[in-house]
């Protein structure tokens, strides 16, 4: 990687700080500003708001007296588990040592973030921290207005090619970020980034299997930003819609869903106990392969899947593309023979795509699973709630 000296001098000034914070030193972080602490007081608790996390399960969040340890099981599948210390901005960092060895640490709350996925964006703009998001890899499928015109303002750069696999190393760097958030998954840039002192933490909310648990991913954003008590508030107030969404169909009787659509040549079905299996069963519904196990898909062709689900009252496919049931028959005739197309039930989430093609579903969707459900729960048993504006999905017009 070729960079200019001065560019190199100022990345390694940010190792400098945390080789002391591993040692247990005070520091006082710049980055943090006003918001430091001037004395410490080794008696003081500096967590008064303390964030419990009930619903996910692939990271786990204690507190000492003046930091907080977060780890996250499993960042991406079979990866290692990995371990912040999240210190108070102006207290001494505890020494990495037994089961902090290892940990990256981290000065919050953290004034400026990178961002390396849409899903963390939601989490961002509900915490009222959208003015220190400074950089994401690619712009072309957010679909937040907010995010979008911080964007053209050219307040958030780009920092990587449109699949975020091509990371601009020195476009981080030079940008000095407290903190740049992946979704879990290795990149061969992250080891200069890690050496240059950019601390990389992950976020993998994709990795929840129940909608709560990936909304519930805001409290790590929050320990971040030192946003804890609006982090809690607002997932309260999601949980609890979400609970009574749930709560108002778990007496009607199931209506039978057919999920997905052919790509490639094959049909992607969730498993029983995987993220949309859950979705379909909190919103009264069930499908063919309900009681299956496992959290992630397996693969059919179009003949097995008609042999199950032919007759699935309600077809769930996941289609930006698709306006029209001609649409559906255009991309392959033989989809004609699904009951929910012949009755016109078919209800992809396409309602709200971005100006780049990015679906809505899976940015806010991912902090407002109780809008989800919402629109799955009108489009089940629409005579639970006949006057339903839908968020993220729209019936296909004929």
């Amino acid at each position: 990687m070729s960079m200019d000296k001065a560019r190199l001098l100022a990345g390694m000034l940010l190792v400098l700080p945390l080789a002391a914070c591993g040692g247990g030193a005070q520091e006082q972080a710049t980055a943090a500003g006003g918001e430091c602490v001037r004395e410490y007081d080794a008696g003081k608790d500096y967590f008064p708001v303390k964030q419990e996390i009930r619903h996910a399960t692939n990271f786990t969040l204690r507190y000492a007296k003046n930091y907080q340890v977060i780890t996250v099981k499993q960042p991406s599948p079979g990866a290692a588990p990995q371990t912040y210390v999240l210190v108070r901005c102006g207290t001494p960092a505890p020494r990495l040592e037994g089961a902090l060895k290892g940990a990256t640490v981290v000065q919050t709350p953290v004034r400026t973030l990178f961002s390396g996925s849409t899903t963390h964006l939601p989490f961002i703009t509900e915490l009222g921290v959208l003015d220190r998001l400074k950089g994401v890899a690619a712009a072309g499928l957010i679909t937040s207005p907010q995010v979008r015109a911080q964007v053209r303002a050219g307040k958030v750069v780009e920092y990587a090619d449109v699949t975020g696999e091509q990371v601009n190393t020195e476009k981080v760097i030079g940008a000095r970020p407290d903190v740049l958030m992946t979704d879990g998954r290795e990149n061969p840039a992250y080891g200069p980034l890690r050496q240059a002192g950019v601390r990389i933490v992950a976020n993998a909310e994709w990795q929840e299997t129940t909608a709560l648990g990936r909304a519930e991913w805001i409290k790590f954003v929050a320990a971040l930003t030192g946003t804890e008590a609006t982090a809690s508030e607002t997932f309260d107030k999601v949980a609890a819609a979400y609970r009574a969404l749930a709560g108002r169909v778990r007496t009607a009787e199931p209506v039978t869903v057919l999920p997905g659509q052919m790509f490639q040549g094959q049909w992607a079905i969730p498993n029983g106990e995987s993220f949309m299996a859950r979705l379909i069963r909190d919103a009264g519904g069930t499908y063919a392969w309900a009681g299956t196990k496992g959290t992630g898909s397996m693969t059919l062709d179009l003949e097995a899947v008609l042999a199950e689900a032919r007759d699935a009252e309600v077809w769930l496919p996941q289609m930006n593309e698709w306006k029209t049931l001609a649409d559906v028959t255009e991309a392959d005739p033989r989809y004609a023979e699904f009951a929910a197309f012949r009755s016109g039930r078919v209800w992809p989430a396409n309602k709200a795509l971005g100006p780049g093609g990015g679906n809505d579903l899976y940015e806010r969707g991912v902090v407002r699973p109780d809008l989800i459900l919402a629109d799955l729960v009108a489009i089940l048993h629409p005579d639970l709630m006949p006057n339903h504006s839908f968020t993220f999905y729209q019936r296909l017009a004929k």
